[in-house]
């Protein structure tokens, strides 16, 4: 086999293993988000290995041989499918943060995974997916389309989710992510239409390095329980509008839940992780694509509006989602919160921290106004 063939697999499962040596050291990333991406990396390099090992013996002679081509290009065919499909899993997942979801679509992967896995089995007995000729060399079946359609349903479940979820996610992860899909998507195409190529995995292992990067940055200004924006994302998205030459005005509002350490107590970090991921999902739901939201500390979110729109609509939209999940019941315990918001203006003697110690004495003024009209 032609080493313009084989030299760039070894490329790229070398790539491949270096962004797994490295992911694996990481410690301090999402669990969830931890998994789906070691198994899209892994069944890539196992699609690597085994397209690697049926092209190295493909056209050697002996039986032996020619059993192992069977095992190589079989093996080969499932990982492959898998890659495309954990694909979709690490693309919903990063766009949507909801964990719940993503199993859900996991499912479906599991059993197209199972699909192919008997397609080929019953294509040992029949020929019908791919043979191995009596010289040893490798031969697409009658029906050998039917893997790449099995690919381009992925990618088409790709795009959709993207379409789906497009609302939720910022301007500058919806450009990662698209970015990954487009490769991810290009690997697949190419497979089709080079059939035998190499350019495939070369495209795949530029999307998982394009997935890492997006990881990386993920760990470091997002928050890991609830998936929003952390402390660092507020202090970024604050600098830049601090950075700009003219007078900025921006609406704030600092939210708190009340009691977090008793749910913490009752229901133990579980439950307390609960009311902190309900109350994210509270603000993405009420809030606009345009506004910022993050938690900044253990029991406090904060929401940044522009100015021209009027954060009284939000907190009532928010107060009545409240109102409306706690008389559900879906919770165990009744969220509650207390809220304080005010104006930050640009190219003021104010800084920024002595805004948020402003509005934490907002807050804290409501939370006392609760506790009166409580004991009232």
């Amino acid at each position: 086999m032609s080493g313009a063939f084989l030299y760039p697999l070894c490329a790229t499962g070398l790539v491949i293993l270096l962004i797994a040596f490295n992911y694996i050291r990481r410690l301090n990333t999402d669990i969830f988000l931890r998994k789906i991406y070691l198994l899209t990396i892994f069944s890539l390099l196992a699609a690597i290995v085994f397209n690697f090992a049926a092209a190295l013996f493909n056209g050697r002679p002996g039986r032996p041989v020619h059993v192992l081509l069977f095992i190589f290009n079989s093996i080969y065919f499932i990982a492959q499918n898998l890659t495309y499909y954990a694909a979709i899993l690490f693309v919903d997942y990063i766009a949507n943060r909801n964990s719940a979801r993503t199993k859900k679509l996991g499912c479906i992967v599991l059993a197209v995974t199972g699909i192919n896995i008997i397609i080929i089995i019953l294509n040992l007995f029949s020929g019908f997916y791919f043979i191995i000729t009596p010289d040893n060399r490798y031969a697409d079946g009658s029906l050998y389309l039917v893997r790449f359609y099995l690919g381009y349903v992925a990618i088409l479940i790709i795009i959709a989710d993207l379409l789906v979820s497009s609302k939720f996610i910022t301007q500058t992860y919806m450009y990662q992510i698209v970015l990954f899909a487009v490769l991810v998507g290009g690997g697949a195409a190419l497979d089709m239409i080079f059939a035998g190529g190499s350019l495939i995995w070369a495209f795949f292992t530029a999307g998982m390095l394009q997935g890492y990067f997006y990881i990386i940055r993920s760990d470091s200004t997002q928050d890991a329980v609830t998936g929003i924006g952390n402390r660092a994302s507020f202090n970024e998205y604050v600098n830049q509008i601090i950075r700009m030459p003219e007078k900025q005005s921006l609406l704030m509002c600092l939210v708190d839940i009340n009691g977090l350490k008793k749910i913490n107590d009752s229901m133990g970090v579980e439950g307390g992780d609960r009311a902190l991921v309900d109350m994210a999902d509270i603000l993405k739901k009420c809030s606009r694509q345009s506004d910022f939201i993050a938690r900044i500390g253990e029991d406090e979110f904060i929401i940044v509006i522009k100015a021209k729109f009027e954060i009284e609509r939000l907190i009532t939209r928010m107060l009545r989602t409240i109102e409306a999940r706690n008389q559900k019941g879906e919770n165990p315990c009744p969220l509650s919160i207390s809220y304080g918001f005010d104006k930050f203006t640009t190219k003021t003697d104010q800084s920024i921290d002595e805004f948020l110690t402003h509005l934490n004495g907002l807050v804290y003024q409501h939370k006392s106004d609760q506790r009166r009209e409580a004991g009232a």
